[in-house]
């Protein structure tokens, strides 16, 4: 009897290990039941994008090293063709570059040019288009050769250049060193200069970090706006967090 006992208790417990096998394949096999979500708007999801965006530091989303942005030889400094000397067509000295009207988004661009006054004091202002001058960029980075069409007297017969208001950051003078507001945060920065090609349109605007910083950031210029308020306008940079981490930096040897 002994034995019968012994072979029987074994099959039932062989039987119970079959069983629990059965039960955990058919768990594993049986695929999950998925819960239905409603899938996001582009309007949804872009706020998301940008909520996302906003949590992140900058040491996040910013490259370990920023790629450095390098004049081309059609390209021009705001800060470097004011002052310039303005030379008629046979090099004599008429006029010195006393400004660039950028104006709004489809103006078209200008030398605002002084003749007669010293070191950028008295003289009269005149305007003339882009189209009737040469400007070409000097391989040392100093002040550009500037030659226009117009002679001394034919320069003098044009009228004067007259601003309707003043802060209102259509001259480009009057945007570089003024503080702008950045659109994402409470980030401030400031306006350094404009980057410019020859026949005067702005491409970019230079930018430095905050109120004291040096690292000199290149950035689209239409993303440089203006707001206005109940006085003066205000300057607003236009980007969101990872453009801004992502703008290259203006070269120090330009």
């Amino acid at each position: 009897m002994k034995p019968l006992l012994v072979t029987a208790s074994a099959v039932a417990l062989m039987m119970s290990a079959a069983a629990c096998t059965k039960a955990t394949s058919h768990a594993e096999t049986t695929p999950p039941v998925k819960a239905e979500t409603a899938a996001a708007t582009p309007d949804q999801a872009k706020d998301q994008y940008a909520a996302d965006l906003k949590d992140m530091t900058r040491a996040e989303i910013e490259p370990a090293e920023r790629a450095q942005y390098t004049l081309a030889a059609d390209e021009i400094l705001a800060s470097r063709l004011i002052g310039s000397e303005v030379l008629n067509p046979a090099g004599d000295e008429i006029a010195t570059v006393a400004d660039v009207w950028i104006g709004e988004p489809g103006d078209t661009p200008k030398l605002i040019i002084r003749d007669g006054g010293v070191a950028g004091v008295g003289g009269k202002l005149r305007a003339i288009g882009f189209e009737g001058a040469l400007i070409e960029p000097v391989a040392n980075n100093d002040e550009p050769d500037v030659r226009v069409t117009y002679s001394e007297s034919s320069l003098e017969s044009l009228p004067e250049f007259e601003q309707n208001g003043v802060n209102d950051f259509r001259l480009a003078s009057e945007a570089m060193g003024t503080t702008a507001s950045l659109t994402f945060g409470d980030d401030l920065a400031r306006v350094n200069d404009f980057v410019l090609k020859v026949d005067g349109t702005p491409e970019y605007a230079v930018i430095t970090d905050g109120l004291a910083g040096t690292t000199k950031y290149v950035i689209d210029a239409d993303a440089l706006t203006i707001e206005q308020g109940d006085g003066d306008g205000t300057l607003v940079i236009d980007l969101d967090a990872e453009a801004f981490a992502h703008a290259k930096v203006l070269a120090d040897s330009q």
